[in-house]
Formats: structure tokens, C-alpha cells, sequence
């Protein structure tokens, strides 16, 4: 199992840099891949489908809602055409929002309307828990990650997108061997009994120091000043506590239904959300968070 899990890490490690520099599309498309994958297994997980074995209406139209969400995202890149045929209208303000907004927030209102019709005209058949599950999904994991690819088209986001995986999986290392060293005292006894208080510290403070020193390499690589390096500790220390509530999130959400592992896809994590669980609640943070702060370096 640890052999799997280690070489597990180490692809998709190899997998996200591979992505990440890439950015653009390249990045766009994964993650709409694995928000797909993700989308399904959160539903699978909660029962949306009542065969666990046939993907339902709710779903397929949540999957429709997150490819035309990320197609969407393409055109706001500036290496491909429909940059240049969209742009001038895509991005013109109309009162306080620009179309790009208006047409992510329109994908979204047109997912969940369209469940709710397929509710009501299949009325008695499905219950309202499944179409919220159905519904909730599309933040909880569509919109969230997309935060990854928001980060990575800021200037100099080919550097700040990785805050986000410092925040999240630094994190979750430096928790777990804090924890096994000097862990005592129980985080959440009830729903996670080997998370301790200790350990969470730990990834605290590794993610806040791995934060710093990624702000010392920054300013060496850009024209940022040495301020840079507070404004990276505090994104990831205040990182670190959404990814440790995103981990427990993923936790509790598979207690309430009895579910071990919300996938098989990766060998010894089971998952996409298990293993990017502690990234889902980060991405967003970071984003709202960078957008806020680096403006005082």
C-alpha cells in the first residue's frame, strides 16, 4: 500500500507540473477532466444515481454544465483564436458585470434549473436530496478547482499557482509526520481519530514556512520585493486551515454514507477527491487571497 501511494504521489506530482506549466488550455482541460471524474464520484458517493452502476439525468446534465463551463474558460486565453473573436465582447462591462461573468454564472443557473425541471416532471421518481447532492456537486467541485486555472492566468501565475499546493499538500505531510511524532491530543475523535491537534500545527506552521520560502525564491525571480515573502506565509498559513477543513469536509461527507474511498482512479488514494479534497476549499482561498494581498507588496 505504501509503495502505491508513494509512486501514486510521485505521478501525479510529475502530472501537475506537467499541467501547471503548461497552463493555458493544457491546464483548462485537465482540470475539466478531473472535475468530471470528481463530479461523478461525489455524486456516486451520495447517492444521486439509484443505480449505483447507470449515471442519472441529474448527472449527466451536471456533466454538461462542467464542459461548457471549462470550454468557456478557453476562450479567455489569449494563445487561442477565440480569444480574438470573443474578446471584445466577452469582456465588456455591462453595469457592474462583463459577459464572461455573466455567462459562467448563466452555465451554472441552467445546470441546476434543468435538474429541477427534470425533477418535477419525473415527479415521484427522484427525491429533492438527490438533486441538491446533484446540484451542491457543481460548486463543490467544478467551480472550485477552476479557481486553479483563475490563479495560473494572473501575472506571474505560473509561480502563484503553486501556493496553492503548498497550502494544501505541504500541509497535509508536514500533518501527518507532526502527528505520528508528537500527536496526543484528538483533532475531531469522532470523525477523524488518527488527525491530531498537534498535527495540525505542524501543518500550520510547514505550510507557512514553505509559504516564506517560496516568497524569498519569487522575489529573486521577479520584481517583487522581499515583502513578498509575509504575504506567501500568511496565504498558506490561512491555506492551510481551509485545506485541513476541506480534508475533514471529504471525511464527514463519506461517514454520512458509509463510503471508504470515493474512487479507485489512483492506486493507494483512491479517488480524484480523495486525493485533491484538501485542494477543493484551497484553490478559491488562495485566489481570493492573492487578488487581496498582493497588492501591499
Amino acid at each position: 500500500m505504501f509503495k502505491a501511494r508513494f509512486w501514486s504521489s510521485v505521478v501525479i506530482v510529475a502530472v501537475i507540473l506537467l499541467f501547471g506549466f503548461a497552463g493555458g488550455p493544457f491546464l483548462a482541460l485537465f482540470l475539466g477532466a478531473i472535475s468530471c471524474i470528481g463530479y461523478l464520484e461525489f455524486t456516486k458517493a451520495t447517492k444521486v444515481r439509484p443505480n449505483p452502476d447507470k449515471i442519472s439525468g441529474f448527472e449527466k446534465i451536471g456533466l454538461a454544465g462542467i464542459i461548457l463551463y471549462y470550454l468557456l474558460l478557453l476562450t479567455t486565453d489569449d494563445s487561442l483564436p477565440l480569444r480574438e473573436m470573443f474578446s471584445d465582447w466577452l469582456f465588456r462591462t455591462q453595469g457592474t458585470f462583463n459577459y464572461f461573468t455573466v455567462l459562467v454564472l448563466f452555465i451554472f443557473v441552467l445546470s441546476i434549473v434543468s435538474m429541477f425541471m427534470v425533477y418535477i416532471f419525473t415527479f415521484p421518481r427522484h427525491n429533492i436530496t438527490q438533486i441538491t447532492h446533484a446540484a451542491f456537486g457543481l460548486i463543490y467541485v467544478a467551480l472550485t478547482l477552476s479557481f486553479i486555472y483563475y490563479i495560473r492566468e494572473l501575472p506571474h501565475g505560473i509561480f502563484l499557482m503553486w501556493l496553492v499546493f503548498m497550502s494544501s499538500w505541504v500541509c497535509d505531510t508536514c500533518a501527518y509526520v507532526v502527528g505520528v511524532l508528537f500527536g496526543k491530543h484528538k483533532l475531531t475523535p469522532k470523525l477523524s481519530p488518527k488527525k491530531s491537534i498537534e498535527g495540525s500545527i505542524g501543518g500550520i506552521v510547514g505550510s507557512s514556512l514553505a509559504g516564506g520560502l517560496f516568497g524569498w525564491l519569487y522575489a529573486a525571480c521577479t520584481d517583487s520585493t522581499y515583502g513578498i515573502i509575509a504575504v506567501f506565509a500568511i496565504i498558506c498559513c490561512v491555506g492551510s486551515v481551509v485545506s485541513q477543513c476541506g480534508d475533514l469536509t471529504a471525511s464527514a461527507i463519506k461517514r454520512n454514507y458509509d463510503v471508504k474511498d470515493y474512487g479507485k482512479i489512483i492506486p493507494g488514494h483512491g479517488g480524484i477527491l480523495d486525493r485533491f479534497d484538501s485542494v477543493i476549499f484551497t484553490s478559491p482561498m488562495v485566489f481570493f487571497l492573492v487578488m487581496l494581498m498582493m497588492q501591499f507588496n
